[in-house]
């Protein structure tokens, strides 16, 4: 922890990462942030002049890393301003702007606040810039310049409820001819986006609520995650080497159309996760329809009780058959036990089946029916691992665990297994039971 008035400190760091905690800035634990914005503006003026008496006595030599976190809006644009200069100026290769605090202050008064408009204008005609990095939250982009040089090796850009429509996105992305990686959250301006770049090869787009239609030409793109409460219309103009895809949609959504709808046919594609907050239905055109012939791993966020139909997904198996590690996240919750008879595919073949991991398990009948039938259809399954915490997916391949434990719902499900399931696998099938709450 460094502090202003020990300029000193200050004057060769590298690394500014200038967060409320870089300065000891302490919130009283009962303060009421969104009934006293009186108590942010004051913060935010303490943070501000202590922001400012540390670029005072920086010598501005390069900076690696420029970071400011704190809820400021276009009240502070003037000196938020300067602190764009001085990271363009300096040539700091990462460079964030995250105006909002996720740890406390969440975007209270800024959600009212006019957003700051970020000045492009910094980074024009700036030749040797090293800019790689940038994360911008809670601010806003309007005119594009032309000669955004700046941006030219920029090899990830993230956007946090930033601001912004279609067109100057696009033009943005225009003038990021290294960008590797993109990410988009809760960009509520996007309608219609268009990515079109030579060498993307990772684009998240999540909670952009407005969004009606995305279209993806990128002949090096290998990840795509998409989050919404709706199914849209992704067209993939070009994506022929897409390996990894997300399609995950948030519980409360109106699904009026399949999920499956929003994946295309890719020959390379072999990591699949899919939520939903109804059941998936795999119909029988799609079965052999050949899109899943290359996948390797499928996992499922299932946010609701699917009782028989369960069975879609020995149906999504059977068009799948190269499939070695099956991944099931359960967000039930704990009901009386109901026997239910299952109609399972016929002429099922034997899957390749290596690991099958189900979490969240709650000792749900249609669970314990499919395990029973994929032990009985998979020869070459080495490992079952069975965790009473369900994991949610935030994007790509993050995936965080619920640590709240149910002991009444956790008691039961382990009961099942050790009484139902336990007996039933095979000796040469390694079986993992977990319900801490320490395991990660």
């Amino acid at each position: 922890m460094f502090f202003p008035q020990d300029g000193h400190l200050w004057e060769n760091v590298d690394h500014l990462i200038l967060h409320m905690d870089t300065f000891g800035m302490q919130v009283p634990a009962n303060s009421d942030y969104h009934g006293n914005p009186d108590f942010l503006n004051s913060e935010a003026t303490k943070f501000v002049n202590k922001v400012n008496g540390v670029l005072r006595h920086h010598k501005c030599n390069r900076i690696k890393k420029f970071e400011v976190r704190f809820p400021l809006s276009s009240v502070h644009a003037s000196e938020l301003d300067r602190w764009v200069t001085f990271a363009a100026t300096s040539g700091s290769e990462i460079v964030n702007f995250i105006l909002s605090d996720y740890s406390g202050m969440v975007r209270v008064d800024t959600q009212h606040a006019e957003r700051y408009l970020f000045p492009l204008e910094h980074y024009v005609d700036l030749r040797g810039c090293q800019l790689r990095y940038m994360f911008l939250s809670t601010c806003s982009l309007e005119t594009v310049p032309a000669n955004l040089i700046g941006f030219s090796h920029l090899v990830s850009l993230r956007l946090g409820y930033v601001q912004v429509v279609d067109e100057v996105l696009q033009s943005i992305i225009s003038s990021c001819r290294a960008v590797r990686r993109l990410h988009l959250g809760g960009c509520d301006k996007l309608i219609n986006l268009r990515t079109s770049h030579a060498e993307l090869l990772a684009l998240g787009v999540h909670n952009c609520w407005r969004l009606l239609s995305i279209s993806i030409h990128a002949e090096k793109l290998k990840r795509f995650s998409y989050m919404g409460n709706k199914v849209i219309n992704i067209e993939y103009e070009c994506a022929p080497v897409l390996c990894e895809l997300n399609v995950l949609f948030r519980r409360g959504g109106e699904l009026t159309e399949s999920p499956l709808d929003c994946i295309g046919v890719f020959p390379k594609l072999k990591t699949l996760r899919l939520q939903f907050p109804s059941r998936l239905q795999v119909s029988r055109i799609l079965q052999l329809s050949g899109r899943f012939t290359g996948l390797k791993e499928i996992m499922l966020y299932i946010l609701t009780s699917w009782k028989k139909s369960i069975r879609f997904v020995t149906y999504l198996l059977k068009a799948a058959r190269l499939v070695e590690r099956l991944e099931l996240e359960v967000h039930g919750r704990l009901r009386p036990p109901k026997k239910l008879k299952i109609r399972w595919p016929k002429n099922f073949t034997p899957t390749r089946l290596h690991t099958i991991r189900i979490g969240g398990f709650s000792g749900e009948s249609e669970m314990v029916q499919l395990v029973f039938f994929l032990l009985s259809w998979s020869p070459l399954l080495k490992t079952l691992t069975v965790d009473t915490h369900p994991r949610n997916c935030v994007g790509y391949s993050k995936r965080t665990r619920e640590e709240s434990e149910d002991d009444k719902r956790c008691n039961y499900a382990r009961e099942v297994v050790s009484t139902h399931l336990a007996p039933n696998v095979p000796s040469t099938v390694k079986l993992t039971i977990m319900w801490l709450s320490c395991y990660r």
